[in-house]
């Protein structure tokens, strides 16, 4: 956790963690390789969310465009035939994004208690485990015999 925090924050004590000396300037803000990216994407976040409880219209419509972003990428992918041999693992992929950000978002869950996410989560995580061995399960039935 140390290594993210070091990663994505800058608490003005030193980011490369060199010693200072008398004459040491203090270090500038957002001295680290992502800048001030992660704050300004905070900031525009909460801007695009009107900083409420709940979203504002374009924040559904961002969410509506990368939905419709995610189709067009499926779309493309079952086109392609050198891509075939992966087609029902990214498919399954790109399904779990979708239905994550449908629940999250349409569904107002982004916006609920933290615990209802992470019991969302897992329950899914879990499913979509059981539900990719079994289908190994049948895809490899009776190889054995």
């Amino acid at each position: 956790m140390s290594f993210l925090k070091d990663l994505f924050e800058h608490d003005g004590n030193g980011w490369w963690k060199i010693p200072k000396t008398s004459e040491a300037e203090a270090n500038p803000k957002s001295e680290h390789p992502f800048g001030d990216f992660i704050k300004r994407t905070k900031a525009f976040i909460l801007w695009l969310t009107s900083g409420k409880g709940h979203a504002g219209p374009a924040y559904y419509w961002v969410i509506a465009i990368i939905l419709g972003v995610i189709t067009l990428v499926e779309v493309w992918w079952f086109e392609q035939d050198g891509l075939r041999y992966i087609l029902v693992p990214a498919m399954l992929g790109f399904s779990m994004v979708k239905f994550i950000l449908v629940v999250a978002f349409f569904m107002h869950l982004r916006f609920d208690h933290k615990l209802f996410s992470w019991i969302f989560v897992t329950c899914m995580i879990i499913g979509v485990f059981i539900f990719s061995l079994f289908i190994l399960l049948s895809a490899f039935h009776g190889y054995g015999n």
